[in-house]
């Protein structure tokens, strides 16, 4: 008679490294994580430099330009992905 796994560990599969495909997936995303970081990073700076190129008492430049990024950043990565299915 099988032990039971605990209710935790019954739907997931246990990561083993994925071999080459596990590491590519690896540096696919973070890849991705530092091309987010770095143009989130540009962005707030430029916003900054634009409200105090404009001198204006809200900081609207720092809050709106790095959420465009962010939002064109997520669309970007909708519209490659969306394509793709799981072959497993």
């Amino acid at each position: 008679m099988p032990k039971s796994q605990p209710a935790d560990q019954k739907n997931h599969k246990r990561f083993d490294g994925g071999g080459a495909d596990g590491r590519r997936q690896l540096m696919r995303y973070a890849g991705l994580g530092g091309q987010m970081a770095v143009s989130i990073g540009v962005a707030v700076w430029l916003g900054v430099k634009g409200d105090e190129w404009l001198k204006l008492s809200f900081p609207i430049f720092s809050l709106v330009v790095p959420l465009l990024v962010i939002v064109v950043i997520l669309v970007q990565l909708i519209k490659a992905n969306s394509g793709k299915k799981d072959e497993k």
